[in-house]
């Protein structure tokens, strides 16, 4: 498939992953307004979710304007390590969870809410070079990326290290480490 075809495909697929996973987001956010009542942590819960959706439209955002490539990495081994690297750690949500207690849960809150919140701010300073797939856009060393090489990678680890916290378990804590 030539680089072209297939930042096409690939541009349509995320967006239209992503765009789904923003309106199971929202719809989410709408329900944990409505049963505040029943939700322990009520705020948390709420402004995890909030920042979750905010992360999600810019991943859509800026995956409808970002930049073409003007070099890919060849071979089927960097498209699976993407596909992996954003995809599996949606198993935490059917892994048997625990029952961590209340501290570890406001915790596991604040890791949450703190790793979306640093990972919308390097998604934003990546703006159109944004993509899942290693591919030379355009070189970003501002923001963020003035002192991490990686910052993405970092932000998004201190979100799934919150959700490991909070649905504790042996399984959860093994696939963090995969």
């Amino acid at each position: 498939m030539n680089s072209r075809l297939e930042d096409v495909a690939g541009k349509g697929l995320m967006i239209s992953i992503f765009l789904y996973l923003a309106i199971m987001q929202a719809v989410s956010i709408i329900a944990t307004v409505q049963m505040r009542e029943q939700i322990d942590l009520w705020g948390f819960v709420l402004a995890s979710r909030v920042a979750g959706l905010v992360f999600l439209a810019l991943i859509v955002f800026l995956t409808v304007i970002r930049h073409a490539p003007k070099n890919v990495s060849s071979g089927i081994e960097p498209r699976l390590t993407a596909i992996a690297g954003t995809f599996c750690l949606m198993f935490l949500v059917v892994l048997p969870t625990g029952s961590p207690g209340i501290g570890l849960r406001i915790f596991a809150s604040c890791l949450m809410v703190a790793g979306t919140v640093l990972s919308i701010w390097c998604v934003i300073y990546l703006g159109r070079s944004f993509s899942i797939m290693a591919a030379a856009r355009q070189l970003v060393v501002q923001g963020p990326y003035a002192i991490v090489r990686h910052p993405l990678y970092a932000a998004e680890a201190v979100t799934t290290l919150g959700a490991v916290v909070a649905g504790w378990s042996i399984w959860s804590a093994l696939l963090f480490i995969l």
